[in-house]
Formats: C-alpha cells, sequence, structure tokens
C-alpha cells in the first residue's frame, strides 16, 4: 500500500502535535493581541516559522522521527497565529467599507490555491530532484512574504475607526458602521 505500518503512528504523532500546539498558539495570540502587541510582528512571527521548519528539517534530517516530529510545533504556532490574526487584519483593513466577506473570500480562495500549489509542486520537486531540493525550495520561496510583509504592510492595530484620506484629499470617515466589531 505505500506506507510502512511505522509511517503511520509518526503520521498520526505529527497531526495531532501540530493541532494540539496549533490551540495553544491561537489561545496566545489572542492574550497578546488583548495586550495590544502588534498584529505585524505576529504575524511576521507565523511566516518565520515555515522556514525556520525547513532548516530544521533538513539539519535533522537523519536525526530521527522525534526531531522530524518536533517540527511540527512550529507548524502549529504557525497556524494558530495566521488563523486567528487573518480576520483580526482583515477586519482593521476593511473596517466600516462593507468589504470584510469580500476580502476574506479572496483571500481564503488565495490560500486554497496556494496550498493546492504548493502541495503539487512540492512533489514534483520531490519526485525529480529529492526531498532537500524540495526544503530548500519551500525555505527560499518562504522567505519572500516575510520580506513583503517586513517591509509593506503597515501595522493595523487601533486603526478602525480612523479618518483615511481619498486620494484626491478629501476625508472619508471609516465609520460607516460603528456597531460593528470583530471580537
Amino acid at each position: 500500500d505505500g506506507v510502512s505500518r511505522s509511517a503511520i503512528p509518526l503520521i498520526a504523532g505529527a497531526i495531532l502535535l501540530a493541532q494540539v500546539t496549533m490551540t495553544g498558539a491561537t489561545m496566545a495570540a489572542d492574550r497578546m493581541t488583548q495586550r495590544g502587541i502588534g498584529r505585524k510582528m505576529m504575524l511576521l512571527s507565523a511566516l518565520m516559522t515555515l522556514p525556520i521548519r525547513c532548516a530544521l528539517i533538513i539539519f535533522w534530517k537523519d536525526a530521527g522521527n522525534a526531531f522530524l516530529l518536533s517540527t511540527q510545533i512550529l507548524d502549529g504556532i504557525g497556524g494558530g497565529f495566521f488563523g486567528l490574526l487573518h480576520p483580526y487584519i482583515v477586519a482593521d483593513i476593511t473596517f466600516g467599507t462593507g468589504r470584510f466577506n469580500l476580502i476574506m473570500g479572496l483571500t481564503a480562495s488565495c490560500f486554497g490555491l496556494g496550498g493546492t500549489l504548493s502541495n503539487f509542486l512540492g512533489q514534483m520537486v520531490v519526485e525529480k530532484m529529492g526531498h532537500i531540493t524540495s526544503l530548500l525550495a519551500s525555505f527560499f520561496i518562504s522567505l519572500i512574504p516575510i520580506l513583503i510583509f517586513g517591509i509593506f504592510m503597515p501595522e493595523t492595530i487601533n486603526t478602525r475607526g480612523k479618518d483615511k484620506e481619498t486620494d484626491d484629499g478629501d476625508c472619508v470617515s471609516n465609520t460607516a458602521n460603528p456597531d460593528y466589531v470583530l471580537t
């Protein structure tokens, strides 16, 4: 059947460890958000988990299953932070515009497409060039969003309800729906 019986507990452990870690990371990110810690810093932390994970797997490739399994903690941290921060950041950016659901749908579609293409292309690289090459490719590709968000993304915490200036210099109130608050 292609998968050895010894791999089944490893796969199950990887999934379980990532999910448990994700739960804790989501709760921690929620507490940090409530304390006013910026979303940009937490999002960058979440994005940094992938290149760190790729590097650790490459360095620990011969260290055994326990080391490989431990890298799933980084997946859980990244997934937990990202899962919580995504709707917060979209709400901050779209507050008062009536476009929250539109942007959530567009970004979720992009995530789905990216995940599908990543799995497809990653498997092709593994089959043709090996696991290490695939991990190196993931490592370098995962640095791109870190650079883009690190350089261009403004901090969005405490921006809801603030007035924004349009291209023609007019001030537009961003409080069209003052009762709308993401909690």
